[in-house]
């Protein structure tokens, strides 16, 4: 098996990893902070969960999957320029895409706020409330999409 096809796969196993990620944070923990943001225990949430991610080391095995994910997908862009190139693009563009959506939308500062224990203001409180899911979301299904449509391009080598 050819390096580059094996490198498609791995982009289409590790692109589809993500998406299942987002989209259980979204049927999950996602859904439950925002449950405990929405009904006003922030601090309750905070008490456990900051310690937790910071015990667990969790910021950075969350960026390493994330980035495990992105130069796979460089280096299977990169590996053959011959096969289609539409689903390695979208591959290599989702999480500048996710990063950018977060910064643009203000997304970043109240979400980061919140799990890491710090004081969320209310004007915070409403836009994580107003962006969590929905973000999210968007993320899971563009990343399922980016999925599916490189691995129908490997059927079609």
């Amino acid at each position: 098996m050819p390096g580059s096809l094996i490198l498609r796969l791995l982009a289409v196993l590790t692109t589809t990893m993500v998406a299942g990620f987002l989209t259980m944070y979204c049927l999950t923990i996602g859904g439950y902070f925002s449950h405990m943001v929405r009904t006003a225990q922030i601090e309750d949430l905070q008490r456990t969960y900051a310690p937790f991610r910071r015990r667990t080391h969790l910021k950075t095995i969350y960026a390493a999957a994330m980035l495990v994910q992105f130069f796979i997908a460089v280096a299977a862009l990169t590996s053959g320029w011959h096969a289609p190139l539409t689903g390695r693009v979208l591959a290599v563009c989702a999480l500048p895409l996710l990063l950018a959506v977060h910064r643009i939308t203000g997304f970043t500062n109240p979400e980061e706020t919140l799990v890491s224990g710090q004081a969320l203001s209310d004007a915070e409180a409403a836009r994580y409330l107003r962006l969590n899911l929905p973000l999210h979301a968007f993320y899971a299904c563009f990343y399922t999409l980016t999925a599916a449509w490189t691995l129908v391009e490997l059927t079609h080598i």
